[in-house]
């Protein structure tokens, strides 16, 4: 179990792993054009390549990392759903397993260990402002798939994945496991105005028969100066992989603490938001969220 949480974090923040074994075959690639029409965006405007490029100069300046509850199941009748809560602080995550009380320390370094040539990245869609990339795995490890981007100050995603291990009794158990990630550079202070960011979610369902489609929508976030508090709102959801309309079309969060660093949380596992403001003049925010069923993470530009 251990081994299939660090894939679902992994994979959002480095499009590899380093786990070994097979795993139930993953979904098929995205329908770009399919996906364009349907969430009203455009065509990429940047490629996988170009937000490559950046990355490693994100990765120097980030100093945050957030990781939603990670849910799974197994092939095993003797193993029961499991889930996983994060309690993350700065670019270290606490992972623990609820019903067995197991835990282990999750940094950003871990998860960029990992072998980049298990990589396949492309370039989905555009919407306000924000490439999405979608990132799968599988040939030579565990199936997985991650849909996000980086942004300048900024990376999140979902991710899903699944892994065989073959246990000490030598049974031969399937993993499936999803989660969401954001990481940045933080601004280390909140706005010193009334300020909005535009942008888009990505998320998966937690449970049931559509758990593992990906999902994405619009981000609006809002400060209030007088308050400090953010208002959080994630519109206008879909299913990509359905090619239709989520049944959840909105996710929002109100009054929303913002702390001196530009960190804000509110919730706990199942109905929870965490992320900051990155980058100067907080250009930036991201970071990962639950609700409704929803698992997702978000990356908005100021506007």
């Amino acid at each position: 179990m251990r081994r299939l949480s660090t894939l679902v974090l992994a994979a959002a923040a480095t499009g590899a792993l380093t786990a070994c074994g097979g795993g139930s075959a993953p979904a098929p690639p995205l329908d770009s054009d399919a996906a364009i029409s349907l969430t009203g965006s455009t065509s990429p405007i940047e490629t996988a390549a170009d937000q490559a490029a950046r990355s490693a100069a994100m990765v120097a300046r980030a100093d945050f990392l957030v990781a939603s509850t990670t849910y799974g199941e197994t092939d095993d009748a003797r193993i029961p759903r499991f889930r996983i809560v994060a309690d993350c602080s700065g670019l270290r995550c606490t992972m623990q397993e609820r019903t067995t009380g197991i835990s282990w320390t999750i940094t950003l370094d871990d998860l960029l260990d990992a072998d980049a040539g298990a990589v396949r990245s492309r370039a989905i869609l555009t919407r306000n402002g924000i490439t999405l990339l979608e990132t799968r795995g599988g040939t030579a490890g565990p199936n997985y798939r991650v849909y996000g981007a980086w942004m300048i100050h900024g990376v999140f995603a979902v991710s899903t994945g699944s892994e065989s291990t073959l246990e000490a009794d030598g049974t031969d158990i399937t993993f499936t496991a999803r989660g969401a990630q954001a990481a940045g550079d933080l601004s280390r202070s909140r706005p010193a105005a009334q300020a909005t960011w535009r942008g888009v979610m990505v998320g998966t369902p937690a449970r049931g028969g559509s758990r593992d489609n990906i999902l994405q929508g619009d981000a609006a976030l809002a400060f209030d100066l007088g308050s400090l508090t953010l208002d959080a709102k994630f519109t206008n959801i879909v299913n990509l992989d359905r090619n239709s309309a989520h049944k959840v079309q909105e996710v929002r969060f109100d009054d929303v603490p913002v702390a001196t660093d530009g960190t804000y949380r509110a919730g706990g596992a199942g109905n929870r938001i965490q992320g900051g403001f990155a980058g100067p003049d907080h250009k930036e925010t991201g970071g990962v969220f639950e609700q409704l069923g929803i698992i997702g993470a978000f990356g908005a530009l100021r506007e």
